[in-house]
């Protein structure tokens, strides 16, 4: 597969967000022309990249900020099913089954974004096919992500906020001196979203863990300093058969 010459400054900076998925899997020149033909958009915070339903000829990147990925319940109650962090795909599914998006991606912060049409991905990865075995295995970890997400759903609110947050922690999650910090600014009602509770639940749960000092908050961001703690109480909460 031949590129179109050198990359552009701003295809250089994407190249090695690309790089940490399964995209990084592909030869140099197979992905400096994806690079070369894909198309790089700036959203701001509270915009959708799409909607459900919507025509999904392309695959994503996040190149910097953050986003969700949201469907809206017969109660017309916001569920958060992902939180994308840059470097991260997502779209995959509408992706490749050809049919509408199965999920809004609603930003939420300041974002870049890098798309990239299945006309020109599929002869890519065709002719690359451990790439598409990457692929299926990313797309098996989010169904088991999202499995556990909907069985913590049953749990006691104390060991919903434990795992969920444990889960956030390790997606999520930069390690440094002072504990690991959650990437993403995600408000409370935002992340109440994600465990299926009201934000008045998730304040007072997180209030409880601050004082046992499991967790500090900074403002908008959560920092877990006590990981083993937070591990244990995720454990104690998980089902079991």
């Amino acid at each position: 597969m031949r590129t179109r010459g050198p990359l552009l400054p701003h295809q250089e900076r994407i190249r090695p967000l690309l790089k940490r998925n399964f995209l990084g899997r592909l030869p140099d020149d197979a992905l400096d022309s994806l690079l070369h033909k894909g198309q790089l958009k700036r959203y701001g915070k509270g915009e959708a990249v799409y909607q459900r339903g919507d025509p999904s000829d392309s695959l994503m990147v996040l190149i910097s900020g953050g986003l969700k990925l949201t469907i809206i319940s017969m109660h017309a109650k916001e569920i958060v099913l992902q939180f994308v962090i840059p470097g991260e795909t997502f779209g995959e599914i509408g992706a490749l089954e050809g049919s509408g998006r199965s999920s809004s991606a609603v930003v939420l912060e300041a974002s870049e974004v890098f798309s990239m049409r299945m006309r020109d991905l599929l002869p890519a990865l065709t002719a690359h096919p451990h790439c598409l075995i990457e692929i299926v295995r990313s797309l098996c970890l989010k169904v088991r992500v999202g499995t556990s997400l909907f069985e913590d759903r049953t749990l006691r609110m104390s060991g919903r906020v434990a795992r969920g947050l444990f889960r956030l922690a390790h997606h999520l999650g930069r390690r440094r001196k002072d504990g690991i910090h959650l990437q993403l600014t995600v408000s409370q009602e935002e992340l109440g979203n994600y465990l299926g509770l009201a934000r008045a639940n998730v304040s007072r749960q997180l209030g409880q863990l601050k004082r046992a000092g499991v967790i500090r908050i900074d403002g908008a961001r959560i920092v877990i300093t006590d990981e083993r703690g937070l591990a244990r109480l995720a454990d104690a909460a998980s089902p079991r058969t």
